[in-house]
């Protein structure tokens, strides 16, 4: 009977925190996209300043960490000397990258044709709505 008493105990102990660790998981889940992200966001700028392409810029000619694998379908993109690196994200996920890249306004979410939370840098229309965005001017050739 005393087993089935401490039984229970624990049991209403583990109720009681696993909401607290699965949001734990969720918000590290979501640090782990932004951080993620911001690696392939800067290797994708480090490129485009580098060698001033125009158009898609392949995975495959940046300069990765050894291991990276996305965590997303991450692209990047240069268009009349400006790159454009964006991919799916949840709301969390753009949050934490924003809070990862210490609220720079040249990072945020695609609506309406335009970067938010600034709303008045324009997103051209091949950065689906919704998407996370990055934005910075690299000049052309």
């Amino acid at each position: 009977m005393k087993a089935l008493v401490i039984l229970a105990i624990l049991l209403g102990v583990m109720a009681m925190l696993s909401p607290r660790l699965s949001a734990d998981k969720t918000e590290n889940s979501a640090k782990a996209v932004a951080l993620n992200y911001a690696v392939f966001r800067n290797a994708a700028f480090q490129y485009a300043l580098s060698n001033k392409p125009s158009g898609v810029i392949v995975q495959s000619s940046l300069s990765l960490p050894t291991g990276w694998k996305a965590l997303r379908t991450w692209s990047a993109r240069v268009q009349s000397g400006v790159c454009y690196v964006y991919g799916t994200a949840s709301g969390e996920e753009v949050t934490a990258a924003r809070e990862l890249l210490q609220g720079s306004l040249a990072v945020g979410q695609a609506l309406n044709g335009y970067l938010i939370p600034d709303g008045k840098t324009p997103v051209p229309s091949f950065v689906p709505s919704g998407n996370l965005v990055s934005v910075v001017a690299v000049g052309t050739n």
